[in-house]
């Protein structure tokens, strides 16, 4: 089923989902593995431009995502958990909601500040924002911060699933995922 129901999320908020986390992964993996390259080499230039690229499809996915996450009912858990954690759930989601957006406008604004043109999919990006070199700068070390916040909220995230599924039982990890043996 396309929508959510009662009890599940539908196939549009599971592939909203899995892609988001595909290219936030991707992100992460292509910024990460450009450190192992020399400056100035191709394959260390090939790994900013994926690191480009997967930070844009973010940012493209995110915000289709929320329109549907605001249409559509949200899966109950159950059993019911604490309210407690039932707020700091909706606390790490939106966190991440903002991180997905937060990082690549901010990525490229200040690249763009640098004299960056930031292409994707082959088309140039317009420049929207003008700021200062110093502030561009200020933009990218908030940018990798921030990309630093989005990787262990992430990886928590994953944990508070398994943990959910594994130790309290209820169906926190089936609803995205579907039922497990």
């Amino acid at each position: 089923m396309l929508t959510n129901t009662r009890t599940s999320y539908g196939l549009a908020a599971r592939a909203f989902h899995w892609l988001s986390a595909i290219a936030v992964v991707a992100a992460i993996a292509f910024i990460e593995l450009k450190g192992f390259f020399p400056k100035g080499t191709p394959l260390r230039d090939a790994m900013k431009l994926a690191h480009f690229q997967a930070g844009l499809i973010v940012l493209l996915l995110v915000l289709p995502r929320l329109m549907w996450r605001f249409t559509q009912r949200v899966p109950d858990i159950a059993p019911k958990p604490d309210r407690r954690v039932e707020w700091l759930s909706h606390l790490a989601h939106w966190a991440l909601y903002a991180l997905m957006i937060a990082l690549p406008v901010l990525g490229i604004v200040a690249l763009q500040n640098f004299g960056r043109e930031i292409h994707f999919l082959g088309f140039t990006l317009p420049t929207f924002i003008t700021v200062s070199e110093d502030t561009a700068g200020e933009m990218m070390e908030l940018h990798e911060l921030l990309g630093n916040v989005i990787l262990w909220l992430s990886v928590l995230h994953a944990a508070a699933a398994v943990w959910h599924h594994r130790f309290v039982k209820d169906d926190t990890l089936t609803r995205m995922i579907g039922k497990m043996s």
